[in-house]
């Protein structure tokens, strides 16, 4: 087996591990149950929005340290964060404990961006198209597992809601286990580049005192700041080059968006659904089949936007996404909103594939496509984070109100990226 492939299949494996996580279909269900003495508005208000800025807060340094510590150590952190928020949410019961976890959780899903931007260091560029599809594929097979699993677990009555979280907790520990077995990276692609460290051995050999210098505590402090100036040079050229580019800067700006708007109705739509079902004379639960169903649906959409590339296309999707949410939000019946949801998650995967290939395709240094894909994602859980601000602490809406108004966004998306398309068709 070729070593690119084989490096690919031990990453792709953690990534199926680490999304196996049936509990989260019904995780409101889980905290809202006979388990824990937590309200609906302290779920909404003080709960989600601690792990939606824990997460912001600790992207900011996890993407600055993965290139650093050359990516295993953060992928094995996201492993153990994993277990810490499951043993959390299983043997506590406390609103403190609660937000602890969620504090946790912020940094399990800050530290994904390892998982992502690893394969980048270990692969040939050449190879970067095929392995961005595995790992990216890895992980939706892990979602749709958990998806179909805690469906049939719940609605034969095998596992309560509460139960499902052993299994997630189980699935952490294979993964965290099997991130040990995960070649080291030798050369990263800014902080340790195969480049510094020939040009520092030619020098040591050069000197002949390898030894002598490697013992030497001035010398090891000017080559460490030698690579920090180093990377930092590099990471601002890369970015300056990227994003001086109208076209990379547009769709940046919709990767972003689209980001935003697709976690703000993800993270909150249990308890939409919830609402619905307490105003239902005969309340049904299928939170994990419609999971399932939106990973499935939306990795068809992925895989349609490798094909359907015009720069017309995200408007359209975008409206869809607005009339799917304010469907899911006005219409008082749960069928109607798993719908609504499954359509803006596809969407949302057409749209985020499209403009990462949009992205992709303007870089002429292709090393740079993971700091892009970082910058961008922080973009956009900057934007999440404002989100929540504003629609659930500042303005305190009513959990419908706030799924309307994500629909007027995704249609103020639509028209904007309309415009834009129209005024350069007319520019041409």
């Amino acid at each position: 087996m070729q070593a690119w492939l084989r490096v690919t299949l031990i990453l792709c494996l953690f990534g199926t591990l680490r999304e196996i996580r049936p509990s989260e279909p019904f995780v409101t269900e889980f905290l809202l149950g006979k388990w824990r003495n937590i309200t609906e508005e302290q779920l909404n208000q003080q709960v989600y929005p601690v792990g939606t800025y824990s997460y912001l807060a600790q992207l900011v340094v996890i993407f600055l340290i993965t290139d650093f510590l050359r990516f295993k150590p953060v992928i094995i952190l996201s492993g153990l964060s994993g277990i810490s928020v499951y043993a959390v949410l299983l043997w506590t019961s406390s609103l403190q404990w609660l937000q602890v976890s969620q504090f946790l959780y912020g940094m399990y899903m800050a530290t994904e961006v390892a998982y992502f931007t690893y394969i980048y260091a270990k692969v040939d560029s050449s190879k970067y198209g095929r392995v961005s599809s595995y790992t990216r594929i890895a992980a939706l097979t892990g979602r749709f597992v958990s998806g179909v699993s805690s469906q049939l677990l719940t609605h034969f009555g095998l596992m309560d809601f509460r139960q499902l979280n052993y299994i997630t907790f189980t699935a952490q520990i294979l993964a965290t286990f099997w991130a040990f077995w995960l070649p080291a990276v030798q050369y990263s692609i800014y902080f340790h580049r195969r480049e510094s460290a020939a040009i520092g051995s030619a020098r040591l050999s050069i000197d002949g005192q390898n030894e002598k210098q490697s013992q030497n505590p001035a010398t090891n402090q000017q080559v460490y700041r030698q690579n920090l100036t180093e990377a930092a040079t590099l990471i601002t050229r890369h970015a300056r080059s990227a994003y001086t580019r109208p076209k990379v800067l547009a769709w940046s700006a919709l990767y972003a968006v689209a980001l935003a708007l697709f976690v703000q109705a993800q993270t909150y739509v249990q308890l939409l659904w919830m609402v619905i079902q307490e105003e239902s004379d005969n309340p049904v639960t299928y939170n994990g089949a419609v999971e399932a169903a939106q990973t499935l649906i939306g990795a068809c959409g992925a895989f349609a936007a490798s094909y359907w590339t015009k720069s017309l296309l995200p408007a359209p999707a975008a409206a869809v996404q607005g009339a799917a949410m304010f469907a899911a939000a006005y219409v008082a019946n749960v069928y109607v909103s798993y719908v609504g949801y499954i359509v803006m998650g596809t969407m949302y995967h057409f749209t985020i594939t499209l403009a990462s290939a949009k992205i992709a395709s303007q870089l002429s240094d292709e090393s740079c496509f993971g700091l892009i894909f970082g910058i961008n994602t922080l973009v956009g859980t900057g934007l999440q984070s404002l989100l929540t601000l504003v629609l659930i602490q500042a303005l305190q809406l009513p959990v419908a109100a706030q799924y309307l108004s994500l629909s007027g966004l995704f249609l103020l998306l639509a028209a904007a990226w309309l415009l834009g398309w129209a005024l350069r068709c007319a520019r041409h």
